[in-house]
């Protein structure tokens, strides 16, 4: 669909395709009883009447096969994670920018200024690019319900903050859609010198713009701006940048009521990031207790080898701040120098990139799924989630995939495919507690 297009002119394409369709069917149909009279009655023989009954029978068969063909594409439909017409409207690409720009909220007087990190992109406001962009669902359902409250959620792809797309994460908007939600899917700027003020800052400004749009969108689709209202989530990297912007921004353009985390690193601290030692040492839980004792018992080890890799792309989350030259001067026998003062003037300013360093007691909710396997974001990052969260009384739900990597696939034991039921039911929960549509008896499902 066009990006310019409204819901009401999608849905005249809808009704004249599918009605197309039903012309094109019965006009197949009338057709073939046609020609099987003629075929019965001049090569075989037969009188008018026989002809008739036979063709009436082929008829018959035709449409019996037709109708088993469209339910069994229904059905496939239904069980896939594909969207599709029958469940409301997608709308590609539309640009969160506004005028060829993404205001930063960085900047002095803006939402978000820190003296500490100064002002992001020396106080300019962002020249747009082609990962600017969004995808829209709108369920029927929601169409139905402008006036009311309504739940929308967020997604943002992983891909280590430098790869990955929308379209990877639209499996999520599209289950959840139909659910009765409205969900959408975003790309965002790749920390790649590629991109001109690239940073994390600028990712959270692309996340605000995005929201803005979304609202903007609804609200001229009949909505009701002051009753929208979002949960936001991601895979890995994009686990990390909806926790982060769950957790710190102040303004957001729509209230976030919950955090929907899959695997998403919390902080480059070194501490945080461990991983399991041997494959057949899995831990059967990894509350806080149970991570400081597989330390202590060298059942989890350093992810990292070599700390040079975790300076370098804090130094990205910045913007490229410091020289290749000054990162490398920052590390020494593969560690990090502790004397070293341009690393601790990074960490400065990095800390404000860590979605931890934002917990307090005002925190939204969060849901966050691990896995015992996962060898890049390890289990000791949900340690200190809990840990911070527990003390600033806020609730936090995880879902232990036991024998999953970071890619959460461990579909093949009874414990993964019970991790994937129990998230999708968890998220659905979430949704049922925090979401007000929901709390006010305008639930479209009961679990």
């Amino acid at each position: 669909m066009d990006k310019s297009e409204s819901s009401k002119e999608k849905e005249k394409k809808v009704i004249k395709r599918n009605w197309f369709s039903i012309r094109r069917i019965m006009f197949l149909s009338f057709l073939i009883f046609i020609l099987s009279i003629m075929i019965l009655k001049l090569k075989f023989h037969f009188n008018i009447f026989i002809s008739l009954i036979i063709s009436l029978i082929i008829i018959v068969l035709v449409i019996y096969i037709f109708i088993r063909l469209f339910l069994r594409r229904l059905k496939k439909a239904g069980n896939s994670e594909d969207w599709h017409d029958l469940y409301g409207y997608k709308i590609s690409n539309i640009p969160y920018f506004k005028n060829d720009i993404i205001l930063n909220s960085f900047k002095k007087n803006g939402d978000n200024f820190n003296e500490e990190i100064g002002e992001v992109n020396n106080g300019k406001d962002y020249q747009k690019n082609e990962r600017n962009y969004y995808d829209l669902f709108i369920p029927y359902s929601s169409l139905k319900r402008k006036d009311k409250y309504n739940g929308i959620m967020l997604f943002i792809h992983g891909g280590a903050w430098r790869y990955g797309k929308k379209e990877h994460i639209g499996f999520l908007c599209s289950r959840y859609a139909k659910f009765g939600f409205i969900t959408a899917a975003m790309n965002h700027t790749y920390l790649s010198k590629k991109y001109e003020g690239y940073s994390i800052f600028r990712i959270m400004d692309e996340i605000k713009s995005c929201i803005q749009n979304i609202k903007d969108y609804l609200k001229n689709e009949g909505f009701d701006e002051n009753k929208l209202e979002l949960a936001i989530g991601g895979i890995s990297s994009g686990a990390h940048l909806s926790s982060l912007y769950g957790y710190s921004i102040k303004k957001s353009p729509i209230p976030i009521k919950f955090v929907i985390n899959f695997v998403g690193p919390l902080s480059l601290d070194s501490e945080y990031w461990y991983k399991i030692k041997n494959d057949d040492e899995i831990l059967e839980n990894i509350e806080p207790k149970d991570i400081e004792d597989a330390i202590k018992e060298k059942k989890i080890v350093k992810t990292f080898d070599n700390e040079l890799s975790v300076v370098k792309l804090m130094n990205a989350f910045i913007g490229g701040k410091y020289t290749d030259k000054e990162i490398k001067d920052m590390i020494e026998n593969k560690k990090i120098k502790t004397e070293n003062e341009k690393y601790y003037e990074m960490l400065k300013i990095a800390k404000y990139t860590f979605p931890v360093t934002f917990i307090n007691n005002k925190t939204v909710p969060t849901l966050c799924e691990y896995g015992g396997k996962d060898s890049l974001v390890g289990i000791a990052q949900y340690k200190f989630l809990k840990q911070l969260s527990e003390k600033h009384g806020n609730r936090i739900v995880l879902i232990y995939m036991k024998y999953g990597s970071h890619m959460l696939d461990s579909y093949d034991t009874e414990n993964g495919m019970n991790a994937i039921r129990e998230m999708h039911y968890q998220i659905l929960n979430f949704a049922k507690t925090y979401f007000t549509s929901e709390k006010e008896g305008n639930s479209l499902f009961s679990i």
